[in-house]
């Protein structure tokens, strides 16, 4: 359930993720994720279930409490706190104890489609929308958990009390998306690096290897040149003006984010090397700590963000000033950031050839497709899973299945992942048939909803308020909202 007050260990050892909740957008909930690039199947299944005997050898010696997190014998957790707990034992990092927070990482998963390890989210409050509570999925129907002060950790049936249908809220898959890839990639070598100095480095005003006592920015060029990445800096400013800039939207594993003290200043003051699905390893006065980018204050004073490792093979450093153009808005806040679960390697191209007309067979193409979306105008309706027997979905799994019934697979329903597919336009050249993606901060970063572009200015989406929808661009809402466009015809 979700914490009131913590004690100061607490907050030392975890997120103060509890300071600010976000909404979870279900928006983007799919079905069963696929593994693919990440890690595979069998190296899923075996840490799933090392989580589930972790959790199972903890009945009978852990007791509830919202109010301490004490993990040695007698523990001390809450329904998150317990989780967090087994995972970061595995060496899966959530790197918050906050519900909403978790159900934001990995993949959504749609209802009955789970798998072990799977986390699942309930809500019994009548106010608000985030969750309180979370179990972990064990096979055969069944969850663990740390369901309250008189039961403490237990194996719980999900049909064996109307709670567990009546208040569920929805189910995300971290595994493997926050696990390495197979083969891992440099970025997935730099984070584990990073991970396994948090027991051991020391950061405070000296470098010095042996002893594994650095800087901040020490630390960082410690962790990339054992990768074979050489930065040449001396302090944080130094270090930000390295690689290509990337927004937030578009963070891989090793990329670095920066930060500033002060809300608005582009100075930064402190460095987080992006471990992937929102997590962010920081090298802090108290020690190398973990944290999410979904937390106000790295939101608020966000800079930028730099990538200076080659994606995926990333046999070649990248040490030189970036001459890439700056992002927009990087020190306007934001509620939310994203990354996306995929592995390094990106499949997205870059645009080309955007002013040049379309031949006939786009054009027959496009209008078939903006037709059959049409066509599912009061059929179609929103909801939290992908049916195509009712014609239930969810925003991007509305765009997946009308792509995919003319043809074309956008292979994933996030709306985050679609986003990667095609070809980048401009929002003054779109034409008919192009996927648009959208944020729902009014900030225009966080990629959480989707649309096809019909003409005239016009584009149509599946609602959150549950219907198929047609709307303008030039609408206050999409204006704020925009974020960018996607050819895939």
């Amino acid at each position: 359930m979700k914490r009131k007050i913590l004690s100061a260990a607490l907050i030392t050892c975890v997120s103060v993720s509890s300071l600010a909740v976000p909404t979870f957008d279900q928006t983007q909930t799919v079905s069963a994720a696929t593994v693919s690039s990440l890690a595979s199947q069998q190296a899923v299944e075996a840490k799933a279930d090392q989580l589930i005997q972790t959790a199972k050898s903890l009945i009978g010696k852990s007791t509830y409490s919202t109010a301490e997190y004490k993990p040695t014998y007698p523990y001390k957790f809450s329904c998150a706190t317990f989780l967090m707990y087994i995972f970061e034992k595995h060496g899966v990092d959530l790197a918050t104890y906050n519900e909403n927070f978790m159900m934001q990482q990995g993949t959504p998963v749609a209802k009955g489609k789970w798998q072990k390890g799977d986390l699942l989210f309930f809500k019994s409050k009548t106010t608000g929308t985030d969750p309180d509570h979370v179990a972990m999925y064990i096979g055969d129907n069944k969850v663990i958990h740390m369901a309250d002060p008189k039961q403490n950790i237990v194996i719980s049936d999900l049909n064996s009390k109307p709670y567990y249908t009546e208040k569920y809220v929805g189910a995300t898959r971290v595994l493997p998306s926050l696990m390495s890839s197979d083969p891992a990639t440099k970025g997935d070598n730099i984070v584990s690096l990073a991970y396994d100095l948090k027991d051991e480095a020391t950061i405070g005003s000296v470098n010095n290897e042996s002893s594994k006592k650095f800087t901040s920015t020490g630390f960082v060029k410690h962790v990339y040149k054992k990768n074979g990445v050489t930065l040449d800096a001396s302090n944080l400013k130094e270090l930000q003006s390295k690689g290509t800039t990337v927004s937030r939207s578009d963070l891989k594993k090793g990329d670095l984010v920066f930060f500033s003290s002060k809300k608005g200043s582009k100075t930064p003051s402190l460095v987080a090397i992006y471990g992937g699905d929102h997590r962010l390893i920081l090298p802090l006065s108290g020690g190398v700590k973990t944290r999410v980018l979904l937390v106000d204050y790295y939101n608020d004073n966000y800079i930028t963000a730099k990538r200076v490792i080659k994606d995926v093979k990333g046999t070649t450093t990248v040490s030189k000033p970036s001459t890439t153009k700056t992002e927009p808005s990087e020190s306007k806040p934001t509620s939310t950031a994203t990354a996306s679960s995929k592995s390094e390697s990106s499949n997205t191209k870059t645009a080309t050839s955007e002013s040049k007309p379309s031949n006939s067979n786009d054009a027959t193409s496009a209008d078939k497709l903006v037709n059959f979306a049409n066509s599912l105008m009061d059929k179609a309706k929103f909801g939290y899973e992908y049916n195509v027997n009712t014609l239930t979905f969810t925003g991007a799994g509305f765009t997946y299945y009308v792509y995919k019934e003319n043809g074309i697979d956008l292979k994933s329903k996030l709306a985050s992942q679609q986003s990667e597919i095609g070809s980048t336009v401009s929002k003054s050249n779109l034409k008919k048939g192009d996927l648009l993606f959208f944020s729902l901060d009014n900030k225009a970063t966080l990629i959480k909803q989707t649309g096809i572009y019909i003409g005239d200015n016009q584009f149509i989406s599946l609602s959150t308020s549950g219907k198929v929808v047609k709307q303008s661009l030039s609408s206050k809402w999409a204006t704020q909202n925009f974020v960018k466009a996607q050819r895939v015809l």
